[in-house]
């Protein structure tokens, strides 16, 4: 019996020799043990103990394990983010990192042609790239000043900041990029990652150039055939300008007072001087007319004004190299290129007025951009911008006479109207009986009587002037006299449509009518907001063509007319 127990530690240690746990290879020896054999009680009691003790023995190594598995992660040293620039061989790629460049391996498990430029990478301790985190969505954002070349732009350069150079990303290899753009950056001012939209876009200048031949501005013949002369001769018979030496104009000023079609003059110069090239050249083009008003240039912040001249020329020479004949019409050209008197913005002037005459003298001629001025006070604007070799042409658009308000009248007074049953219906007839109401409605309006006194005018000289109501006539005004005798005579035919199973039978007062027109006259000039509200001199010197140097005082001619309701409204 001696040997009995040997045998069984023997084969204990051989169980226990094959990679078993220790309840597994207790539960081998315990099968060896013969069923009755004292000892198997023993062993059964004691493998409940073995089997606790493992459960906790297994609970601390996990225990140990998470812990270790911790501390590995808050002791090891964190990966970099960096810029991915390209790869100079095919297994090593260039990357930026806090500013400073690297040549660095790449984890086998990352596609190095995969990678775009631009992109984020993430690098470890060893500045090997291990990670691809695409493109960065947030950055400093700037502006383009120059595009260099297909892969490179220039930005920065305002504001006192200093110019930088950067790449394109691979979001950006075929974007059409142009000086004025804004792009996002990434940290490293590196690399150009995104086109943003324009915080003011420069499509906000751009208006649109409807089908305007010189036959639909009426009341101006004489301010057209000076820009006729001015743009068409050149393009008929440029052989007599190169023989003479002659040099065509690039800019214009169309000065005079508000509502007389200066930007209607300006529309159909684009259009009709773009058609004539085009006619020329056998090519199509198109205008680009960039409506400016004056005080949208403006700006509080320094360089912010000058900064939109530059990138307003700018746009007009790209818009040129791409096939288009720009126009830039800056309205209310006193406001932002008057003289430091003038206005109340000198020290925006003192830098804006010669950032402007810069600009201009980049501009070759008609063939390049063609700048257009407006002004009612063309007295304010800075001589040094109207001289020649810049603005070379001054054309004054006077207030329309008797044959210009026809004129106009009759561009808005179509035939095909419907008008008071008094005129013919036949159509042949229609447009002699209409002229006939103008005729009548425009000597009426014309006539130097009492009730068509205006204002009287005050001279240093002591004599006093009196204006009437066609002294202060406009395109604009007689524009909105049809538009009111329209809306009169809707009225009316609303009010005498038929209600539903009564006759159809057309009113007789159906259609615009004289009366209409001569109410919506009278109308015009008593709640018009053209006419300033109050006496100053100054708002009224934007109407009337006087010297403001000459003049003392205005007042109303008569009491109880349109003037002195406006002048009377703004006395406390």
């Amino acid at each position: 019996m001696s040997d009995e127990p040997n045998d069984d530690l023997e084969k204990f240690g051989a169980v226990s020799g094959m990679g078993l746990s220790i309840l597994e290879a207790f539960d081998e020896v315990l099968a060896l043990v013969a069923p009755g054999d004292p000892l198997r009680d023993e062993l059964i009691a004691l493998r409940s103990g073995i089997a606790d003790h493992e459960q906790m023995i297994g609970d601390a190594r996990r225990m140990i394990e998470k812990l270790e598995e911790v501390i590995t992660k808050v002791t090891a040293p964190a990966n970099r983010i960096g810029t991915y620039l390209g790869n100079p061989s095919r297994h090593t790629a260039q990357i930026v990192v806090g500013g400073s460049d690297y040549y660095c391996n790449v984890d086998p498990r990352i596609n190095l042609s995969e990678l775009k430029k631009g992109t984020r990478v993430l690098v470890n301790e060893a500045y090997v790239v291990v990670g691809d985190l695409g493109f960065e969505t947030a950055g400093p954002v700037t502006k383009i000043s120059e595009v260099l070349g297909a892969d490179r732009l220039r930005v920065g350069g305002e504001h006192g900041t200093q110019s930088t150079i950067l790449q394109r990303s691979a979001e950006l290899a075929k974007s059409i990029l142009k000086s004025g753009d804004e792009v996002r950056v990434d940290p490293s001012y590196r690399m150009a990652l995104e086109a943003l939209s324009h915080s003011e876009s420069r499509q906000h200048f751009l208006d649109d150039v409807p089908q305007l031949p010189w036959e639909k501005v009426g009341g101006q013949q004489e301010a057209l055939q000076a820009i006729k002369d001015a743009i068409e001769l050149p393009l008929v018979h440029p052989e007599l300008f190169q023989q003479y030496q002659h040099a065509t104009p690039k800019g214009f000023l169309l000065y005079g007072p508000p509502g007389c079609g200066k930007t209607l003059i300006g529309k159909a110069t684009a259009f009709n001087l773009t058609k004539q090239l085009s006619e020329k050249s056998g090519t199509e083009m198109k205008e680009y007319f960039m409506h400016i008003k004056g005080p949208e240039i403006l700006n509080m912040w320094v360089g912010e004004s000058e900064r939109m001249v530059r990138e307003i020329f700018t746009t007009a020479r790209e818009k040129r190299r791409e096939g288009y004949l720009p126009f830039l019409f800056i309205d209310e050209a006193e406001s932002i290129l008057g003289t430091r008197r003038a206005s109340r913005h000198s020290n925006i002037l003192s830098t804006l007025v010669p950032m402007f005459c810069s600009e201009m003298d980049g501009i070759d001629s008609l063939d390049d951009v063609v700048i257009i001025l407006a002004s009612n006070r063309a007295d304010l604007i800075d001589p040094a911008i109207l001289r020649p070799g810049r603005i070379d042409r001054k054309i004054k658009v006077e207030r329309p006479d008797k044959d210009g308000a026809r004129d106009i009248y009759r561009i808005y007074l179509t035939d095909n109207l419907p008008y008071d049953g008094t005129l013919p219906k036949e159509a042949a007839a229609v447009g002699p009986a209409v002229d006939r109401m103008v005729e009548r409605l425009v000597e009426s309006q014309f006539a130097r009587r009492e009730e068509n006194k205006f204002l009287e005018v005050t001279l240093r000289s002591g004599r006093k002037e009196i204006l009437y109501r066609s002294d202060l006539m406009s395109g604009a005004i007689i524009a909105s006299i049809v538009e009111r005798a329209k809306g009169i005579a809707i009225k009316r035919a609303i009010a005498a449509k038929p209600l539903d199973g009564e006759a159809t039978s057309e009113p007789a007062g159906h259609g615009i009518s004289e009366a209409d027109l001569r109410l919506s006259f009278e109308t015009e000039y008593s709640e018009n907001n053209i006419f300033p509200p109050t006496e100053m001199t100054e708002d009224w010197l934007k109407l009337i063509d006087y010297d403001p140097e000459n003049v003392v005082k205005i007042a109303p001619a008569r009491r109880g007319n349109a003037a002195s309701e406006k002048l009377g409204a703004g006395i406390i």
